[in-house]
């Protein structure tokens, strides 16, 4: 077969031919190639002027919520709770003091991590759509699920310096009673609390965009709060009573709920004894890049659900 038929052209263009081959299969073309060339810069022009657009989001809604005072709101929230726990831990010091402070934090954490998150995450969509911003977000040349990940990752920047800021100051506090050998283990309960806000952030702002009133998106909120730090580990005691489970199922259970997830760090560093939920994470081992990879699709899932809602309510 010659290279002037079609078939020559195409394997004589990709493969194996000379660069006077390609050059001729060019010329052949109309626009001697000049189309394929400009389809391929344009494809990486839109590539990267999509992650462009998808940064420019997160910074217009981090913004947005720094005016709102946001970012201080949850400073002051975080850091009025890390020291009262630190200073109602009482005046024990040691490595059972310390112990008992993280413990403490996490159990409390569990409550009012997911709350701050999911009520940030609950009105990015019924918010702007009510302040009538909405509807120019979507005239952006974006993907709605990339739109809706910016906008996410503005939330979760909020999330991320607000709890930093308001648990770093409880950190201070610590760093001075029980010295500078406890700074690592709290440092990792706060990445890991960080990162399960995160996960309700997500879970947040796909229930915003499943819903068209300001007032259904708090419910559901408010729902997601009850059922997962409430409910959830309600039934999955009743589980491991009823069941006896092997240990895969008990991995999953945890997994399967980001809120045990800093339950199950804190506890992994602070050896303890105690009952109820704690007892059950206490016995069970789920490898880190497990929990990593449960956080993981706690954050993506959520968006990516969100984004197809988003889509079929545009």
């Amino acid at each position: 077969m010659s290279d002037d038929t079609p078939g020559g052209n195409e394997v004589g263009g990709t493969d194996d031919r000379s660069g006077e081959t390609d050059g001729r299969s060019d010329e052949a073309r109309p626009d001697g190639g000049s189309t394929a060339h400009a389809t391929m810069t344009t494809t990486e022009s839109l590539s990267v002027g999509g992650v462009r657009q998808v940064l420019g989001v997160a910074r217009r809604e981090y913004r947005v919520l720094s005016r709102a005072r946001w970012t201080y709101g949850l400073a002051a929230l975080f850091g009025a709770f890390s020291l009262a726990v630190v200073g109602l831990a009482g005046t024990a010091t040691g490595p059972s003091g310390a112990g008992a402070l993280l413990v403490t934090l996490a159990e409390l954490s569990v409550y009012l991590v997911p709350l701050a998150a999911l009520a940030l995450g609950y009105g990015t969509v019924v918010g702007a759509d009510e302040r009538g911003t909405l509807e120019l977000l979507m005239s952006v040349p974006l993907g709605r699920t990339e739109l809706l990940v910016g906008k996410y990752l503005g939330r979760a920047a909020t999330l991320a310096v607000g709890m930093t800021l308001g648990l770093g100051a409880g950190a201070v506090v610590v760093l001075t009673r029980f010295g500078p050998a406890v700074l690592p283990a709290y440092l990792h309960y706060l990445l890991t609390a960080v990162t399960v806000g995160a996960a309700f952030l997500s879970l947040g702002v796909c229930v915003s965009a499943a819903t068209t009133e300001k007032a259904r998106a708090l419910g559901g909120a408010l729902l997601a709060w009850v059922l997962f730090v409430l409910v959830y580990d309600l039934a999955a005691l009743g589980v491991v009573v009823a069941l006896d489970p092997p240990g895969w199922l008990l991995s999953a259970l945890v997994v399967g709920n980001p809120a045990d997830a800093l339950r199950l760090v804190v506890l992994s560093l602070v050896p303890t004894s105690g009952g109820g939920v704690g007892a059950l994470l206490a016995t069970t081992a789920v490898s880190t890049p497990a929990l990593v990879a449960g956080l993981v699709a706690w954050i993506v899932a959520p968006l990516a659900v969100g984004g197809r809602l988003l889509a079929r309510r545009a």
